[in-house]
């Protein structure tokens, strides 16, 4: 792989922004739509790409699970508020 693919595999998805996190996507698409791209460095950003999605929608609804929480539509049944982290 070159050396842009192995700076998109250095970091762990769990340690990035969501915002890093979608630079790398894009990183990803950029050098997957370039002539001369191996299958399997293509199949190794399809497979970084997924990860990264799957690390967004997670991040993503555990923000919104805490709006909800903080504008109150998230306590439990017992009235208490859920503890969640962001």
């Amino acid at each position: 792989m070159d050396k842009v693919m192995n700076e998109n595999l250095a970091e762990a998805p769990d340690q990035l922004s969501v915002e890093e996190a979608f630079d790398q996507l894009e990183g990803l698409i950029k050098r997957m739509e370039e002539d001369g791209i191996s299958l399997e460095e293509s199949f190794a950003c399809y497979e970084k790409g997924i990860r990264l999605v799957r690390y967004c929608n997670d991040r993503i609804d555990h923000v919104e699970k805490k709006v909800r929480m903080l504008r109150g539509e998230g306590q439990t049944p017992s009235g208490e508020l859920e503890d969640l982290q962001v």
